[in-house]
């Protein structure tokens, strides 16, 4: 009986050890899947790279070939169309209504100007100098749970902000007649008004400054019309969202965010760097209006004494 038991137990064992060696490897199986998780978010994240390469070739550089391709127009429509809204509010937000009153000519040697045209004038020349940058590099990409958005972080130069707030300044002051009448002006900005058009006079100057416009006048420091430049680089952080295409985009709103964190206010005016030369991915520069407003004039500098 007892060997009878015994055969028993041993044909069980047998039969359940044989079933457990069918059964396949849990640990095995979620390996798999971890490696294919793995492999597709990889995927994933070259996608979401490639395009944001696609964008930022585009703002920091003047490479503008691709963006068309995955947004559908070019830069310079797709970022005209952020330009218009941008302006329709800051013209509502600083009271410059009616246009008639605030337009204004504000030297003999240029045009009236609305102050939609000089907003609009001002973004479009900061664009240009953002293409100045010229360089950058990605330092990470981050997926959201979701897996419809993703962050990235890359590394490049800024404009530097004390730079382009001393440029202007300067040019002013000239304007105006010199530091004797600054004071006076500063004052002056007190008035609701008065304010207003002090703002848009930066925005004019800024945006002629540097297209270089002022060139033709002794006095007015040509070096003031180069972009300045942070020394050290910085990081800074985009969101995409794919769309439907499967195409990794920055809305309207997100670059109106990139464009502020692309002046640096951090450096001190020490740091200033100005840059007169090309950078290599600057193509096509001899056709940008900047280059050829300071090459028409240039000859009419002896005639322009000052500004």
């Amino acid at each position: 009986m007892n060997k009878v038991k015994l055969l028993g137990i041993l044909a069980l064992s047998a039969v359940v050890l044989g079933a457990c060696s069918s059964v396949p490897s849990q640990s095995g199986s979620n390996s798999d899947k971890t490696e294919q998780t793995d492999k597709k978010e990889e995927s994933v994240k070259e996608k979401v790279t490639k395009d944001a390469e696609t964008l930022l070739d585009a703002v920091l550089t003047t490479d503008i070939a691709k963006f068309k391709k995955i947004y559908g127009e070019t830069y310079e429509k797709w970022t005209e169309a952020v330009f218009a809204v941008q302006t329709s509010e800051k013209v509502k937000e600083d009271g410059l209504t009616p246009a008639s009153t605030y337009s204004v000519q504000w030297h003999t040697d240029f045009p009236i100007e609305t102050p939609e045209e000089t907003i609009t004038g001002f973004l479009k020349v900061r664009r240009k100098m953002f293409q100045e940058i010229g360089s950058y590099s990605i330092k990470d990409v981050k997926l959201d749970e979701s897996g419809s958005s993703a962050t990235i972080t890359f590394t490049s130069k800024k404009l530097h902000s004390k730079g382009l707030a001393s440029s202007t300044r300067d040019v002013l002051t000239t304007l105006i007649g010199g530091i004797d009448n600054l004071g006076k002006y500063n004052t002056a900005g007190s008035n609701v008004d008065i304010k207003r058009y002090q703002t848009l006079i930066s925005y004019w100057i800024f945006e002629h400054l540097f297209r270089h416009d002022f060139t033709i006048y002794n006095d007015v420091d040509p070096n003031l019309a180069y972009t300045p430049f942070t020394t050290g680089d910085f990081d800074t952080e985009i969101k995409l969202t794919k769309d439907k295409d499967g195409n990794w985009l920055i809305s309207q709103e997100d670059y109106r965010t990139l464009a502020t964190e692309l002046i640096d206010n951090t450096e001190g005016y020490d740091t200033v760097v100005r840059s007169n030369v090309s950078k290599s991915k600057d193509k096509g520069k001899s056709s940008d209006k900047s280059t050829d407003n300071s090459t028409d004039k240039s000859s009419d500098k002896k005639d322009k004494s000052s500004i």
